[in-house]
């Protein structure tokens, strides 16, 4: 054998050795791949050649390089002594075969540690170390949305150990989400609807995923509305007596609230008859009412508009239209009186032997009324005030105070049925409940000076009836055939009727007479005293 030989021979042998002697570790699943995720399980294997005397060990190293066997590392050592597959951790060791096995189970960041093999008479392997990934501890905070019209910018402080961030938004009251991934803080969604509400979270993550109890941040946000508003609703002038000056002006935002539209501010305005404006008030956008000092009657037009930032160029204006009624004060009717003059009554002469005396009962004939222009007066011939007024003149416009007929000194038999009717203003907004009648019982009669209301009227007084008829202008009291019954009371019905405008504070009266019953002069106490004495005296001399 020459010497070259030999030579091969010795490196191949000091080769074999060497290799014989080395010491392998590994990992399942590999660390080449990088982190391993959380709760995994996790095995470090170890080999080498067996041989005499050769035992194997597992090393855990610390920070500073310097390491002690499994067996006694705090965190280890014990699960490790009781030899149970069971629990989280546990160690095989053949030295026969030249192996070695440490299973953990569910991994934690704790479990990110060095690990070496080391086997007596052969030497120790290559480190190992593991990197265990947990997905963030905390979430995310600081989330914010930055609406604009269509669009809404949403940002958010980074987090610890997180690579990635799931961001998303949908409509209020929508179950899916419309969302993306993204490894910055912030992210621009497009295409929203204006003037809406959205719902937004986010999440942080990282490879090992979300912790789980770990809620993501939400946000609520409406995007800006670049709508105009729309004109307030129910726009009217409230109910206002005559020459009444101060008035307010109402309205409502209903069309707007339902649409959630913007409304920054009301701008009212009042201009007269010529178009001139003569007061105007700038409001809150929550404003349903204003109030102005008028100059006086005559008609005005109140302009109601609703702004925004959006509605320049836009008509979002209401107008109404209201008329100050003038007029004089209302007149004050008093019954008339009566005439001092004793009524004429026409003697028997010989040119009229027929005519009867003045005790005549009066008739009940009704006078008639005079001729639209006329200025003849109607004649009675028998009696010396006018029986009966069964109209009132009709005037060509509704006036704006009650007018009763021409005649208001009435004179009428018992058993013969008669009304007193009243002419009363047309107002639009005037009501049958504001016209009131009213009756004053006469001088001789039960009760007299008595005044009764219409409520009373109609309660307690029998024959009496009050109709008033808002389409005609009219209210008619009318009186029965037989005398009235107050309070069980048998009366004549003679006394003052008044019919009352209680809008417009105006009112006219008619007076009742009704001779007795049997229809004869009824004669004062005094001149019967009178007639007594008379007889006394002339039987005296």
């Amino acid at each position: 054998m020459d010497s070259i030989t030999i030579h091969i021979i010795f490196l191949l042998s000091i080769f074999a050795c060497v290799q014989n002697r080395s010491v392998n570790i590994s990992s399942i699943p590999s660390t080449a791949g990088g982190p391993i995720t959380w709760h995994q399980t996790v095995t470090i294997q170890c080999s080498w050649t067996p041989g005499n005397r050769m035992y194997g060990d597992i090393i855990i190293k610390g920070e500073e390089g310097s390491g002690q066997t499994i067996w006694n590392d705090p965190l280890y050592g014990n699960i490790v002594g009781l030899e149970d597959p069971l629990q989280r951790l546990y160690l095989t060791i053949n030295d026969d075969e030249g192996l070695a096995s440490l299973t953990i189970k569910d991994v934690t960041v704790e479990d990110s540690r060095t690990f070496v093999c080391t086997v007596s008479r052969r030497g120790t392997s290559d480190p190992i170390t593991l990197d265990i990934l947990e997905p963030p501890s905390t979430g995310v905070s600081n989330f914010a949305a930055t609406p604009e019209f269509t669009s809404v910018t949403l940002s958010w402080d980074a987090v610890d150990g997180a690579t990635s961030y799931n961001v998303g938004w949908r409509p209020v009251g929508v179950v899916d989400w419309t969302s993306v991934d993204t490894t910055n803080t912030s992210h621009t969604f497009e295409g929203l609807d204006v003037a809406s509400s959205f719902e937004a979270k986010v999440d942080a993550s990282n490879a090992a995923g979300i912790r789980e109890g770990i809620e993501p941040a939400e946000v609520t946000f409406t995007t800006k509305d670049n709508r105009p508003p729309h004109p307030v609703d129910g726009l009217v002038v409230e109910t206002a007596a005559y020459n009444q000056t101060e008035l307010t002006v109402s309205w409502s935002l209903d069309s707007n609230t339902a649409e959630s539209r913007v409304v920054t501010g009301v701008k009212v305005s009042v201009g007269d008859s010529e178009g001139v404006e003569v007061g105007s008030q700038e409001l809150s956008g929550s404003a349903t009412s204003a109030t102005f000092q008028l100059e006086g009657p005559g008609e005005y037009v109140f302009t109601v508009t609703t702004v925004n930032d959006f509605s320049e160029g836009v008509e979002t204006s209401r107008e109404v239209s209201h008329l100050v009624k003038e007029t004089t004060d209302p007149p004050v009717i008093t019954t008339q009186k009566p005439t001092t003059k004793k009524p004429t009554t026409n003697k028997p002469t010989t040119k009229k032997p027929t005519e009867k005396p003045a005790t005549e009962k009066p008739t009940n004939k009704t006078v008639e009324e005079p001729t639209e222009g006329s200025t003849e007066k109607p004649t009675n011939q028998t009696d010396p005030l006018p029986i009966l007024v069964t109209e009132p003149v009709v005037a060509t416009e509704a006036p704006s105070y009650v007018t009763c007929g021409p005649y208001r000194h009435l004179t009428s038999n018992p058993g013969k049925a008669f009304q007193l009717v009243c002419l009363v203003p047309g107002d639009a907004d005037f009501t049958a409940e504001q016209i009131d009648w009213s009756f004053k019982v006469a001088e001789g009669q039960v009760g007299e000076g008595q005044i009764y209301t219409q409520g009373e009227i109609e309660k307690k007084f029998k024959g009496v009836s009050i109709t008033t008829d808002m389409t005609k202008n009219i209210s008619t009291l009318h009186i029965d055939g037989e005398q009235i019954y107050i309070n069980e009371y048998l009366q004549d019905a003679s006394g003052t009727f008044t019919c009352e405008d209680r809008v417009h504070e105006s009112k006219c009266s008619y007076m009742v007479q009704r001779p007795n019953i049997n229809g004869g002069v009824t004669l004062k106490l005094n001149t019967f005293i009178l007639l007594l004495l008379i007889f006394f005296l002339s039987t005296c001399f």
